[in-house]
């Protein structure tokens, strides 16, 4: 018997082991788990629920507000200075891009470079040629894409800086 007779004996029992669910009857038992949550007042009723991220918009919009107090300052060096800053949609992060091409994620509420991130602590920072002049994040805070002067544009895992 070869090997390949033998994969194809293996495929076959786990084919017969095997059941797969229609797509549909996944979403009827999301569906079904979401009103039984908001039946027992696990999730507030007349509330969007938000499967993907399991979380529920809050019942009141919050009004914006200009800040009135400063925070944290977050100090350059003498030769450089933020060109552009960014907050991730999720909050967690707050990136600035400088004239001399550093891309740097900052913890806004201490004011200091993010030593969590293992490539920050390590100095290893993303980095242009030039003046880094616009920055933005993808809609999961995942990926931060930049360009700079010189017309490059880069995309960036934020977790490991590459």
């Amino acid at each position: 018997e070869s090997k390949e007779q033998r994969r194809r004996k293996v495929a076959k029992a786990i084919l017969q082991e095997v059941r797969q669910a229609p797509p549909g009857r996944l979403l009827a038992l999301i569906g079904q788990a979401v009103k039984w949550q908001t039946h027992m007042d696990l999730i507030p009723k007349n509330v969007k629920f938000d499967l993907f991220r399991g979380v529920a918009a809050t019942l009141e919009e919050e009004k914006e507000e200009y800040p009135t107090v400063v925070s944290k300052a977050i100090k350059f060096g003498q030769k450089s200075h933020p060109e552009c800053a960014i907050f991730s949609p999720d909050g967690q992060f707050l990136v600035s891009g400088s004239v001399d091409g550093f891309l740097e994620v900052w913890d806004h509420t201490t004011g200091a470079v993010r030593k969590d991130l293992e490539y920050q602590a390590q100095d290893n920072f993303m980095l242009h040629e030039t003046a880094v002049l616009a920055v933005t994040f993808s809609r999961d805070s995942e990926l931060l894409a930049s360009g700079s002067q010189d017309g490059q544009i880069k995309v960036w895992k934020i977790s490991s800086g590459q």
